[in-house]
């Protein structure tokens, strides 16, 4: 004999027929079914009142923290509106118009928007911890400036842009974002000459090992242009290789960029750089920022009081013995010629005399590298010795190059 299916319908509709036909206890009614006393009273009054048997949903009709439509369609309207917004400037924005009304919090915003389809969220990546060197602290603006150039793409008529980009570390006030068809020397220089007569002299200028910031060819890895920026008494930073976290502020605003003006490119640079300065206006004055506690870039940046020379000031080196660069990037060290930097061609260096072996290189504040004496190879294009450890720290402040007030 095989055995009986039932389901739970099968089983309420006995259990009432056995209530209304029978005239056995109640309490012995639901002992039969294996119910209690109080599931057995649910389904005869819900028989009564609605002659149905179906199971219903549990889940509740409405919550005290439910967020309301209205509240839904306001947050909706300011994504609309401003589509790189996260969470907190959406958030302040809205407290910013309707102040009396509590609004919830980022994370609900968050939610919000992922349950409208408006964001998805990010896969999550494995990411090595940073490791950082004694960088400027960034506690004003003018501090540290950060520049880099966001990876270059091609636009609508197929020529190519190279956008640069330099922004405060401390105010995060975007001070540039100019598309470029080619990275080159002039054109940054002319960028940067255009920056310092504006806003002054940054005390320092963070950047990664490309060009033509740096060079890992040359003395120190100064380039012309960043030689230019020591002649300004620029302190110069740069971030290790394959180290873009050391210049994480930067780099998201690059993300934000990218997404706002590449994504996608404009058909030629005219148009590109149209959407590169709406860009930098909306960043600076409108959205609010959360690591500036919802202020806005423009608030909180000045101009810098070091204001941008008409000529570069001369270079003194106090007790060092001083040397002109030749236009093949040596100089003539006693019976030979020593190599120095062909981006210095035209510079003065000071020479120290560490002790009975090495000789110091110095250029304005930054130190080249050591003449060995011992090593009597003529070869010009025998280079300098990067400094030992044992010879870091010893450097002599009175050294450093020194700028007439």
């Amino acid at each position: 004999m095989p055995w009986r299916e039932t389901c739970p319908m099968d089983q309420r509709e006995k259990f009432l027929e056995l209530v209304r036909n029978t005239s056995t206890t109640f309490t012995a009614k639901c002992r039969l079914f294996g119910i209690t006393r109080e599931t057995g009273y649910k389904w005869v009054r819900r028989w009564k009142k609605e002659g149905s048997l179906e199971e219903k949903s549990r889940r509740p009709k409405s919550h005290p923290a439910t967020t309301s439509p209205w509240i839904v369609k306001r947050i909706l309207a300011i994504r609309k509106a401003f589509p790189l917004w996260g969470p907190v400037p959406i958030r302040k924005r809205l407290r910013d118009i309707w102040p009396k009304i509590k609004w919830p919090a980022p994370s609900t915003i968050g939610a919000i928007l992922k349950r409208n389809g408006v964001i998805t969220p990010r896969r999550k990546r494995i990411r090595v911890p940073p490791r950082t060197r004694p960088f400027s602290k960034c506690r004003e603006p003018n501090d540290v400036w950060c520049v880099d150039f966001k990876g270059q793409f091609r636009m609508g008529d197929g020529r190519p842009c190279y956008p640069l980009t330099v922004m405060d570390a401390a105010s995060r006030y975007l001070l540039a974002c100019v598309g470029l068809h080619e990275p080159t020397l002039a054109n940054v220089r002319a960028i940067f000459v255009d920056l310092f007569s504006r806003y002054g002299l940054p005390k320092a200028i963070r950047s990664d090992n490309g060009e033509p910031f740096a060079s890992t060819s040359t003395a120190a890895g100064l380039t012309k242009l960043s030689a230019w920026w020591a002649r300004l008494g620029i302190t110069l930073e740069r971030i290790d290789p394959g180290k873009p976290q050391q210049n994480g502020r930067h780099e998201r605003m690059h993300l934000t960029l990218k997404i706002a003006t590449c994504s996608p490119p404009r058909r030629s640079l005219g148009w590109q750089q149209q959407a590169f300065d709406r860009f930098r206006k909306h960043y600076n004055e409108v959205r609010p920022h959360q690591a500036l506690e919802l202020e806005t870039p423009s608030r909180l940046y000045k101009p810098s009081r070091r204001r941008y020379p008409a000529e570069l000031p001369a270079l003194h080196y106090p007790m060092a013995e001083v040397h002109r660069i030749r236009p093949d990037g040596t100089i003539r060290f006693g019976q030979r010629r020593q190599f120095i930097s062909t981006s210095l061609a035209g510079e003065l260096v000071g020479l120290h005399v560490l002790d009975d072996r090495y000789v110091e290189v110095f250029f304005a504040d930054v130190l080249l590298g050591l003449i060995d004496t011992r090593n009597d190879n003529n070869n010009p294009r025998y280079g300098l010795v990067r400094p030992k450890p044992e010879h870091r720290g010893r450097r002599p402040s009175r050294v450093s190059a020194m700028y007439p007030v």
